[in-house]
Order: structure tokens, then sequence, then C-alpha cells
């Protein structure tokens, strides 16, 4: 029997259902996803792990005092205030880290739950009967086509839009973020121990030399000590501004990777269904 839907536009229909379908009880759709955000909730724990462990290890530096005695007058250097900013900023991050996540794991069980044979089999009875009204629709049955359809076209959104908007953002990820917090947390992961090793005190000599070679020989040393601190000092500044940068860095990558990228796929993906919608008579 020749449908009232248009013979093309049932055809045409018709392959998406049955594909969706088959996507549906096929299950790989749904473990490439899950692996992904897997993989992308490791890297998150990784790098919420290395986090804390820079902020311990500033809160430590931070109460680290450099000392030395230049021409016999003691000298004590604190770079706490050196470390502040980067330190708050650790901290918020650490928090920031720890939603993102636990993002990534509702996400993988959103998928988990939505790719149930109970959620299939809602799925499947749907499906079923699109097809059948597409192809065979009595007189009474008329208006209750688009209502199927609409209701089938929703359930499919329902069924794979966490799969589809995992799949397309570790797409995104995969070329473009993923480098980037890669980067990030290799220089925070070498920033930690620049750190660690910048702020280790410098001991007083133990005595008073006697001689005025000797105390030549000591003011000569005294001055590199200075130098040296000076140096550290300098380049400890150098890595805590650096390393500011790159938790920023870290902070959009994590925003746009559990936030901006599944809500803008999930409205995209929504939209086209309200686009069906309104192709359906």
């Amino acid at each position: 029997m020749t449908p009232s839907f248009g013979r093309g536009a049932a055809t045409v229909t018709s392959i998406v259902l049955i594909a969706t379908l088959v996507l549906a009880w096929w299950g790989e759709l749904d473990a490439a996803a899950t692996n992904r955000t897997q993989a992308a909730l490791q890297r998150a724990l990784v790098t919420y792990a290395l986090t804390r462990t820079l902020n311990g290890i500033i809160s430590v530096a931070q109460g680290t005092e450099l000392a030395f005695q230049p021409a016999g007058v003691g000298v004590v250097l604190a770079p706490g205030e050196i470390l502040d900013p980067l330190n708050d900023l650790v901290e918020q991050f650490s928090t920031l880290t720890l939603l993102a996540a636990t993002s990534l794991g509702l996400q993988i069980m959103l998928g988990q739950m939505f790719a149930t044979p109970l959620v299939n089999g809602v799925v499947s009875v749907a499906i079923a009967f699109s097809l059948v009204l597409l192809w065979w629709t009595p007189q009474r049955f008329a208006n209750a086509r688009p209502v199927v359809l609409r209701l089938t076209a929703s359930l499919i959104f329902l069924r794979f839009a966490i799969a589809a908007a995992t799949l397309a953002t570790g797409y995104v990820n995969e070329h473009f973020l993923t480098p980037r917090e890669t980067a990030s947390v290799a220089y925070l992961s070498q920033t930690s121990t620049n750190i660690e090793s910048s702020t280790t005190s410098t001991a007083a000599p133990a005595s008073t030399p006697d001689s005025i070679l000797d105390r030549l020989n000591q003011f000569i040393d005294d001055q590199r000590q200075a130098l040296d601190i000076e140096r550290r000092l300098s380049n400890l500044k150098q890595e805590a501004e650096t390393a500011v940068e790159e938790v920023v860095n870290l902070i959009v990558v994590y925003i746009i990777e559990t936030l901006l990228l599944p809500l803008g796929f999930l409205v995209v993906g929504w939209a086209l269904v309200q686009q069906a919608w309104r192709r359906i008579t």
C-alpha cells in the first residue's frame, strides 16, 4: 500500500530508523564514547593529583627561608610572596579539576544508563510502530502517525544524545584540546620539581674565618652565594608567572571540554530533532 507520508520520504525515514535500531543494539558506538570519556577522566584525575601535590609543595616552599651571611651579616629571603598568586590559583583550579572529573564521571554513568536493554527495547517498540505507520496508515490512525514519529525522534535523541555528544567532544579534544592539556600538565609537573629544588635552604657557615686570606675567600663565596640565590629567586618568579598562564590554559581546556562542547552538541542535536518534527505532517 502506498504510504500517505510519501514513498520517497517514507523510504528514507525507514532506512534511518532501521539503521538507528541496529546502532542501538550493536553497542559499539556507546563503547567508543565510554572509552573516550574514561580516557578524559583519567587525565583529569592525574591533573587533580598533580595540582594537590603542587599546592603542597608551594605551601612548604612559602615557609622556607633562603639564608646566607655575606660579610658575616645574616640575610634571610623568603619566596612566599613570589608564590602567593600561583598558590591561590592552584587551590581554585584543583576544585575546578575535581568538578571536571565529576562531570566526566556523570557523562559515563548517563551514557551507560541510556544504553541498557530496557531503553533499547523502548526505542525498538517506538521504531516498530513508526515503521508500521509509515507504510500502513488506516484512516482512523492517520492523526496518530505524527505523534508517534515525533515521540520516536525524541526517544532516539535521548538514546544517542550522550554518546554522540561525547564522541563529537572527543574528536575536538583529540585534535585541539588534548595537546594543550598535555603540554600544560607537563610544565606544571616540571614546575613542581623546580620549586622544590629552588627553595632549598642554604646553610650558613659554621665558623668565622681567622686569616685575611680566609676572610677574602669567604667574602667571594658569600658573593657567589648571594648571586646564586638571586638567580634562583628570579628563576622561581619566572616559573611561577609561566605556571599561572598554564593553569589558566588548563582552566579554559576543562571548561570547554566538560561544559561548553557537550552542551553545544546537545543543543545542536535537539535543534535537529525539532527540525525533523517540522517535517513530520
